[in-house]
């Protein structure tokens, strides 16, 4: 059965027996195959074609078991993508393969399991956010996804991982996110990332801050993110920067770098 989807900028969507088309049915893609337990809608899948300076995502849709990315860029073939992939409660992945008019290949994501840990914390200064109804969304940001995809330094990858939580009075939380730790490549030492916390808008679904932590100072990236753990100490204080929430695709994984920041409270 052909569904057709609502037209967006780029076309027409295709759903077609529980497979997505991520562009206008292609001639030549590559099929992402989801493995049984993969909640499609939850997937997450930044790529880049050769030739192409900026890559896109695939939009995540539910009840899907394959992604199709186009292979065509710009009217032409691509020889090359990679891709960077990610499911809740599975290891980060990476594919880098050749491309080419010929073959239509196919890539099997399946699922190598993570477990979680959590992360409790205090926020300070929460009213300076001016009574907000917020909820609070954890981000992987690969900072080595620059020179894998060779992107320039001024795009960003940051992945969700982990439930949202919401916020208790007096500034408690608690999350529950990936040990990513145990990821061969979030855990890599010579790979480097960070985790930062988002403070969302429930009513609006913008970004309201960016939480950075206070104590322990240990714990805190050089840009001011959380660094990866295997575990926690019981009790994290955090501060805030308001965040332009403003920035190009921050909501879909990646954002350009900017030094944009407004009042911090720490």
């Amino acid at each position: 059965m052909l569904v057709l989807m609502r037209r967006s900028p780029a076309g027409f969507l295709l759903l077609l027996a529980g497979l997505c088309f991520a562009q206008p049915n292609p001639s030549h893609y590559i099929e992402i195959k989801l493995s049984p337990g993969i909640i499609s809608e939850r997937v997450f899948i930044r790529y880049i074609l050769a030739g192409d300076d900026f890559g896109d995502w695939v939009q995540p849709r539910s009840g899907v078991s394959s992604y199709f990315i186009s292979t065509t860029h710009e009217g032409r073939q691509a020889t090359r993508i990679k891709a960077l992939l990610y499911a809740p409660g599975c290891a980060i992945q990476t594919l880098d393969l050749s491309v080419s008019a010929s073959t239509n290949p196919q890539y099997s994501f399946i699922c190598q399991p993570l477990p979680n840990i959590s992360i409790t914390g205090t926020l300070t200064g929460i009213d300076r956010l001016y009574n907000r109804d917020i909820k609070l969304q954890t981000r992987y940001v690969a900072r080595w996804a620059e020179s894998f995809f060779e992107l320039g330094p001024h795009i960003l990858t940051a992945v969700p991982v982990g439930e949202a939580a919401s916020v208790e009075p007096g500034g408690r939380f608690r999350l529950s996110v990936p040990d990513l730790s145990q990821d061969v490549l979030a855990g890599a030492p010579n790979l480097p990332g960070e985790l930062q916390i988002w403070a969302i808008d429930k009513t609006s679904n913008q970004i309201a801050a960016e939480l950075i932590l206070s104590r322990p100072e240990s714990l805190k990236t050089r840009m001011a993110g959380l660094k990866i753990q295997s575990e926690y100490p019981a009790e994290l204080i955090f501060g805030f920067c308001a965040a332009d929430y403003r920035r190009p695709h921050d909501a879909f994984g990646f954002a350009f770098r900017q030094d944009d920041t407004l009042a911090c409270e720490r």
